[in-house]
């Protein structure tokens, strides 16, 4: 076994966030920083997913459309879709 082999950070890892019925689910998730987060719009009509303190922003996420980030503040982000700001939702990142 090389020296050192097994230490270090873990690898980044993918998680999906869905557009769907004007929700998104889940409506809580946790990361690690530097993990990639994936928007993806189920709903026949444009969503954004929009950081509440505006330091992130997708911009019009078209039906049947993905948009990702990486995010790499920690702590709890609240976000709405600019659209149907009855969706929102929060990230950890931790």
């Amino acid at each position: 076994m090389a020296v050192g082999a097994g230490c270090g950070s873990p690898a980044p890892r993918r998680y999906e966030i869905a557009l769907k019925n004007f929700t998104f689910e889940p409506a809580r998730l946790s990361v690690a920083r530097g993990d990639t987060v994936v928007f993806s719009n189920t709903d026949f009509v444009p969503h954004t997913a929009t950081a509440r303190d505006s330091t992130w922003d997708s911009k019009s996420i078209d039906g049947g459309k993905t948009w990702s980030f990486v995010p790499n503040a920690t702590g709890t982000h609240e976000y709405y879709c600019v659209f149907h700001p009855t969706m929102h939702a929060t990230i950890v990142v931790r």
